[in-house]
């Protein structure tokens, strides 16, 4: 399950960059440096949210981080289709890869819990493939 969120989580990062013109003029901004910045501020909270998801997930548990993630990164997703201007849409775009970046940063300790010791390379290389796919895939969803 945490190899199909981080590949879906991944795939959100760029899933939007063919449509981003399309994105700018429904909310009414010409300005090219925040059409590549809508792009840029996803990564800036999957910068920033692994500082917050991993001691909260050593404090309370990692399953209630993860629960607690999903939910709040659909519901910033909902907040970035529904936004009706560019600060609106930036602010859920960061506030979206601040909650999706749990799979990422939790995953592999999650493996290191469950797996026996000889099966964890193995676990974790298919684990990593989701990062590595979803970025690339993305544009053949949209």
């Amino acid at each position: 399950m945490a190899d199909l969120n981080e590949f879906l989580w991944s795939l959100v990062s760029a899933m939007l960059a063919p449509a981003v013109p399309d994105v700018m003029v429904s909310l009414g901004s010409d300005d090219p440096s925040l059409s590549s910045f809508v792009i840029s501020v996803y990564v800036i909270g999957f910068a920033v949210g692994p500082l917050l998801a991993a001691p909260l997930s050593e404090l309370y548990g990692r399953a209630i981080v993860y629960h607690l993630s999903n939910f709040l990164f659909l519901g910033c997703t909902v907040g970035c289709a529904l936004s009706i201007n560019v600060g609106m849409f930036i602010a859920f775009r960061f506030l979206s890869g601040l909650f999706g970046v749990a799979p990422l940063s939790l995953g592999g300790c999650s493996i290191g819990d469950v797996m026996p010791l000889e099966r964890v390379g193995t676990a974790m290389a298919i684990w990593g493939l989701g990062s590595l796919v979803g970025p690339v895939s993305a544009p053949t969803f949209f």
